[in-house]
């Protein structure tokens, strides 16, 4: 297991706590006594803090390793995905590991353990005592329950040994050499019981408290605005859904419980609900990514001012690197205006024109072939610079450019540079109905509403519409079966969140082995015919993902085939 590790990383900050200096040693003058800090609650507080800098913080693509993209890369931090996909992921080489998610979870449980419940938040006032010991340890339930949930969907799988679904070790610390993995069940539980802790204790939204309320300074001081990035009960409702479908999808419910996708669309309906309901899906998040206060943002980290994104990402043309690709298989995806897939005859796709007369999601998030932008049309076939293979490690591999996360506004011409504020969105809204038309679909069907005031089809209905798919939608329509319904809202889901890393880890829980190995293809002729840039060597077994070696060697089960 992680025990040692885990040990070390308990340790280093106690003894930056408690550590002793000899007579012969200069002071540290930024060292305290766990007797100063419970006095000192910004010093307290920093324990929690240090928890919150885990969370990811960089648009890290993996889906360069689906059948969504490819990257130019072989020299990046992207590269470790493209290597992954290209034969190399191994218990030894993993860059989809969460592992080191048991670091921000020390730092909680040290934070629940030591400080929460001693530290002095308020000396005289007991209201803000009270409240403010609530909110923070709502906070690290909370979070604690999102590291594991990124723990189980990289490393949750059935084991070598055992045979049976397991999850992640539970524990932290123990002096047990046979500390041990728990099962897949006791870890959604134990993270479920985190959530319950998080949504008692804090507020849904933080939020100023109204003009005359007669505690409202305090009220604001604990809880509001200004933790608007924090940790908050709505957040927690969202990793709950999030879990559940984990634990209702095909890799993890191998017999297709039905209540386990009833509980996953129930909890999906507590987000949607406060939301505002199905109306509250927005067409404008499609650009939430340009904004800081998008109505689609549900979580995210602080804006940045930066260029970096645009810098790997605008076509070399545009002075960028062109990291990412997007594939002619997510092309295809995107059906015609009126809705209906390109390869269906009423479609009225024509493949001379392939970009003509398509979901306008297409234009929004991916360069093809004559796109404009930044007043440049892009040729990504053939031009000097843009075209395909034209500049290692710049130009395009598949025909295509991500424009998906791209501001327009920045340039990044060198002695010119305009950065713009970007947010690394954690989660959004858009997810939260996705989820919900997924599992209420399982579990009723497409028009069954379990107890709730709308259907999957009301959801995908609303998704379609405010994507801009014109008329009636007639093909939503014609789709009255289960599974031919789930194929639609599997493709509403790989649009919807393309390139939010969530494509690689979806193949995986709907066990689809044939997306997981296609080949990854991209266009030479403008979307006319394709080609294939790469192939994906997964086997059956990397459905799941491995534990690392490390840990398999302090005796800690391996999954099968690992």
């Amino acid at each position: 297991m992680k025990k040692n590790i885990i040990k070390t990383t308990l340790i280093l900050p106690v003894f930056f706590i408690w550590g002793c200096n000899s007579y012969l040693d200069p002071d540290m003058d930024n060292a305290y006594m766990k007797d100063d800090m419970l006095k000192r609650a910004k010093y307290a507080e920093g324990i929690l803090l240090n928890a919150y800098n885990s969370l990811p913080n960089n648009l890290i693509l993996n889906d360069v390793a689906s059948d969504d993209a490819v990257s130019n890369q072989v020299s990046d931090n992207i590269v470790d995905f493209r290597r992954a996909a290209n034969g190399e992921w191994s218990s030894f080489y993993n860059p989809f590991s969460q592992w080191d998610s048991y670091s921000a979870i020390a730092y909680l449980n040290l934070f629940l353990d030591e400080f929460a419940d001693q530290t002095v938040w308020s000396p005289t006032n007991t209201w803000l005592q009270e409240n403010f010991r609530r909110r923070l340890k709502g906070e690290a339930h909370g979070l604690r329950a999102y590291y594991y949930s990124r723990l189980l969907q990289s490393h949750a799988g059935i084991g070598a040994l055992s045979g049976t679904l397991l999850g992640v070790p539970m524990a932290l610390v123990s002096n047990s050499s046979t500390l041990h993995r728990a099962s897949f069940d006791e870890c959604i539980n134990m993270i479920l019981t985190d959530i319950k802790i998080a949504v008692d204790s804090l507020p849904d939204l933080y939020a100023a408290a109204p003009v005359g309320d007669p505690e409202k300074a305090n009220k604001d001081a604990v809880y509001g605005p200004n933790f608007k990035n924090r940790m908050c009960g709505r957040i927690a409702k969202m990793i709950k859904a999030r879990v559940l479908l984990q634990a209702a999808s095909p890799a993890f419910n191998p017999t297709d419980d039905a209540s386990k996708w009833a509980a996953a669309a129930d909890a999906a309906a507590e987000v949607i609900d406060a939301a505002g309901g199905v109306s509250a899906l927005s067409p404008t998040r499609l650009d939430y990514y340009l904004s800081t206060d998008n109505s689609d943002h549900l979580w995210r980290r602080d804006a940045t001012n930066i260029s970096g994104w645009e810098k790997n990402n605008f076509p070399p043309s545009l002075n960028g690197n062109g990291n990412t690709n997007p594939s002619q298989n997510l092309i295809d995806a995107f059906p015609s205006l009126n809705g209906y897939p390109i390869d269906n005859l009423i479609s009225g796709h024509i493949k001379a024109t392939p970009y003509i007369n398509r979901d306008p999601r297409l234009a929004k998030w991916i360069i093809c072939n004559g796109t404009i932008f930044k007043d440049v049309t892009i040729n990504s076939i053939d031009d000097p610079l843009d075209g395909i293979g034209k500049i290692a490690e710049r130009s395009t591999r598949s025909g295509y450019y991500l424009l998906k996360f791209m501001n327009p506004n920045v340039s990044v011409i060198s002695g010119s540079v305009i950065p713009q504020l970007h947010t690394v969105n954690l989660m959004r809204y858009t997810e939260a109905y996705l989820i919900y038309a997924e599992a209420a679909n399982r579990a009723w069907g497409p028009d069954g509403k379990g107890n709730h005031a709308y259907s999957a089809r009301d959801i995908i209905a609303r998704l379609r519409v405010t994507a801009g798919i014109t008329g009636n939608d007639p093909y939503l329509a014609s789709l009255t079966n289960k599974d031919d319904f789930e194929t639609l809202i599997r493709n509403e889901r790989r649009l919807e969140m393309c390139f939010e890393n969530v494509r690689f880890w979806d193949i995986r829980r709907w066990k689809d082995l044939a997306a997981m190995k296609t080949e990854v293809k991209g266009t030479a002729t403008g979307g006319i015919s394709s080609f294939v840039v790469e192939r994906r060597p997964f086997a059956d077994y990397m459905i799941y993902g491995p534990i690392p070696v490390t840990e398999v060697l302090k005796g800690l089960e391996q999954n099968q085939g690992w």
